[in-house]
């Protein structure tokens, strides 16, 4: 059993592959500020933690706790919750935190769940797996190098703007390119086309309308704004910073994953 303590997104990444690739579960548990997350990934019946972040953060999105801080009661809270799920793994007893997102809200003192599932288009844990063997994930996480272009290439809108269009009665469809289980987390009530399936539903969408993709980050919902604009579509903008942004800037209560 691997107990994931990390702080960075490369080992989360390594350390979840490694666990699927290996049949070993991983308990996992990460902090920021006053809220915290807990569950069981990579095990035989449940998602990994590639189900959940298909794609990590664009570099410099997310700060560092030594950037954003951290209480410092919440990593001893986490850590306890964690080994608790190791010791029910090793005596086979209680119901472990598998396909379960717990969600801690510290500063109210509030405890949620999440259910989760398996993708089957996990590259790792799914049914046609992609990845076999571990990888570079410096480089996945775009840490080393410079990072993709894509982003800067196509036109954004930030979470502000978009409040702003949004109150205004602006006629804006809100296209929404994560997974459907991330749908079910939290949402801005746009229609769900998941990246992977936008070549091939493309015919859902207006041209002429505005369309504003988004994703959690804004990185997969840049890929899906630059296929757009590739097949013609021209009212088409990518929301700057995704839900983490407009968590973080127009609604606090759109919960962060």
């Amino acid at each position: 059993i691997v107990a994931d303590g990390t702080d960075n997104f490369p080992t989360r990444y390594l350390v979840n592959d490694a666990c699927v690739l290996t049949g070993k579960p991983n308990v996992y548990a990460s902090i920021f500020r006053f809220e915290g997350q807990a569950s069981v990934f990579a095990a035989e019946r449940g998602p990994c933690y590639r189900c959940l972040y298909p794609e990590p953060p664009p570099p410099g999105l997310v700060p560092s706790c030594a950037e954003g801080g951290v209480l410092g009661i919440l990593p001893g809270l986490l850590g306890v919750i964690q080994a608790t799920e190791v010791i029910k793994l090793i005596l086979g007893s209680g119901e472990p935190l598998i396909g379960r997102l717990l969600l801690v809200d510290a500063l109210g003192m509030r405890f949620r769940e999440l259910h989760l599932r398996k993708n089957p288009e996990c590259p790792v844990c799914g049914t046609n797996p992609t990845i076999r063997e571990l990888i570079d994930y410096q480089e996945f996480c775009g840490i080393r190098g410079e990072e993709t272009p894509a982003s800067s290439d196509v036109p954004e809108i930030s979470a502000e703007e978009l409040k702003a269009k949004l109150d205004a009665g602006d006629d804006v469809f809100m296209l929404d390119v994560r997974e459907p289980h991330e749908y079910q987390i939290c949402n801005l009530g746009g229609h769900v086309i998941p990246l992977g399936e936008l070549p091939a539903r493309m015919n859902e969408l207006d041209p002429s309308r505005e369309i504003v993709a988004y994703c959690r980050s804004g990185a997969r919902s840049a890929k899906a704004v630059a296929l757009l604009r590739q097949a013609g579509f021209t009212k088409v903008k990518n929301l700057a910073g995704g839900i983490l942004a407009w968590s973080d800037k127009v609604d606090p209560s759109v919960p962060k994953y």
